[in-house]
């Protein structure tokens, strides 16, 4: 989601240091991961439910389980599977 924020200036300051800490990230990261700690400390942190995305028309292989990936693996792909 796209928004607009206005900070205040500690919090830029904040962020301008995090950023000097991790050179690698960028502001939208650092803002990210504290947002999301701070949701967490709050307890409002929720990740969106996991979905399997299904491919229309294809259909599994009769016979093949699975509930034991490593065995699925192992009858899909070989014993390279490794």
């Amino acid at each position: 989601m796209r928004t607009t924020l206005t900070l205040e200036d500690e919090v830029v300051v904040g962020i301008r240091s995090l950023q000097k800490k991790r050179p690698d990230a960028s502001f939208k990261q650092i803002i990210n991961d504290v947002m999301r700690k701070g949701l967490l400390a709050e307890g409002e942190f929720r990740r969106p439910p996991f979905k399997v995305r299904t491919i229309e028309g294809v259909i599994p292989k009769p016979g093949l389980n699975f509930d034991n990936v490593w065995k699925l693996l192992s009858e899909v792909e070989g014993p390279s599977y490794k």
